[in-house]
């Protein structure tokens, strides 16, 4: 009580009032005894004692309203501070991309930012109320995490950077960095927890890339160096096979030498390639000519071993118009399409794969069909999430297609897939075509 009449006593400014009092009191004080001189200089002692009397009764009355009119103005103005304060903050909380919700001491939820509803996906008026436990994956649960945060906080007063896992409302494990304190009242007393989960799932896309691309780099200069190695001897062969050829008029022996020479020329393009493919990329935006890339990659994927057999039907629309946009980052959608295409074939008789073009309007599309396992339906609202994968662990990081539709969406196109299970599938790409781009002329 005392500590709260001292506080208020310091928000009222005492200083200032008991200045402005002894002010107030000199000027009334010092006019009536100008009043008492001037005009009742002789008067007697009784109206003298009414004089006093009242003089008394107004001076207190002023102060009176003074002092409550100067602490009713100062409430008014703290309010007003109050309230923007407050609402700077509810601001702030609100709109932070971060979510923010607050427990009160039985773990359920009393506040649930926007931020909360976008990682998480509950709106705010479903999720209040209800216990802390309905957004923690079950597995998470077994773990006795909660007990190890309670335990952390109290010891530590507050946990940071606690990676974890939480559950979205359509039933995905949403990976999070997890901070959370208490929340105490005025007499220090713990009345909640306030809990920021920030969602690490672009990060960890954005690792996962670097350390991709890292791979990526290192197989290319290991490439390069074996496509080297290689070619020098090739050269050498070729020319003794040449020779060889001049020295002979068998038939059989040509015939063979014939093959021996085809068999150098393919092994040749595939370290011509393996060099292409292992120079930098290039992330400049150019004037591409979409036929002469989706060729480029069918014929880079036919050097590997798991295409060997998968017969690629390539019915391109001639004379398409050029676009706009970065030839290797294209080139790797229709590998990650592809490569995914050849393996759900794995096991099926006649691996086949149909890659067609055509032009609709100012859009083109792009359609590539497997005749592979297809995708269950439930699935295939999932497969552009990151780290989502069909394959069996360890076959795959769930990245791939996740990239590929960023990279088509930052191009302002769209990229859908239609399955059959047991039957195949069938990846559209549609890619916007500009006035200036068609005027430019054909791919």
């Amino acid at each position: 009580m005392i500590k709260d009449f001292l506080n208020f006593l310091k928000h009222v400014r005492v200083g200032y009032l008991l200045f402005t009092s002894f002010l107030i009191l000199g000027l009334f004080f010092g006019a009536f005894e100008i009043i008492k001189i001037v005009f009742w200089d002789d008067t007697s002692d009784q109206s003298l004692q009414i004089l006093y009397f009242s003089r008394g009764v107004i001076v207190s009355l002023s102060l009176m309203v003074w002092a409550a009119w100067t602490v009713y103005n100062y409430r008014e103005l703290y309010q007003e501070q109050l309230d923007t304060t407050e609402q700077k903050y509810r601001d702030i909380i609100e709109h932070s991309a971060d979510a923010i919700i607050t427990l009160n001491n039985d773990n359920k939820i009393t506040s649930w930012n926007k931020g909360a509803e976008d990682i998480l996906g509950w709106k705010a008026d479903e999720i209040t109320g209800a216990s802390l436990e309905k957004i923690i994956p079950r597995a998470v649960l077994e773990k006795d995490e909660l007990k190890h945060i309670r335990e952390t906080i109290h010891a530590n007063g507050s946990i940071t950077n606690y990676e974890t896992e939480r559950l979205h409302k359509n039933g995905e494990n949403i990976l999070v960095s997890l901070t959370e304190s208490l929340i105490r009242n005025e007499n220090d007393d713990v009345i909640g927890r306030s809990k920021i989960l920030r969602d690490l799932t672009d990060l960890k896309i954005r690792e996962e890339q670097i350390q991709h691309s890292e791979r990526l780099a290192t197989v290319g200069h290991m490439a390069a160096g074996v496509a080297h190695e290689v070619g020098n001897p090739l050269t050498a062969i070729s020319s003794l096979v040449q020779v060889c050829q001049r020295k002979t008029d068998d038939p059989f022996v040509q015939d063979q030498l014939k093959k021996v020479r085809d068999h150098i020329q393919r092994i040749t393009k595939i370290v011509r390639d393996l060099v292409d493919f292992s120079r930098p990329s290039s992330l400049e935006s150019e004037m591409m000519r979409l036929n002469s890339i989706i060729k480029s990659a069918v014929g880079l994927l036919k050097h590997d071993a798991r295409c060997s057999d998968v017969d690629f039907s390539m019915q391109l629309t001639p004379d398409l118009p050029r676009l706009q946009g970065v030839p290797d980052q294209i080139h790797q959608v229709l590998v990650n399409i592809l490569l995914n295409a050849v393996d759900a074939m794995e096991g099926v008789k006649h691996p086949a794969i149909t890659i067609k073009t055509r032009k609709e309007n100012n859009f083109i599309k792009i359609s590539i069909t497997d005749v592979g396992t297809g995708i269950s339906e439930d699935k295939q609202n999932r497969i552009f999430e990151p780290f989502f994968t069909t394959k069996d662990v360890g076959s795959g990081t769930g990245l791939g297609l996740s990239v590929s539709h960023g990279i088509i969406t930052e191009m302002g196109g769209t990229i859908d897939v239609e399955s059959v299970p047991g039957e195949g599938t069938t990846f559209t790409i549609i890619l916007p075509v500009q006035q200036k781009q068609i005027e430019e002329g054909p791919a």
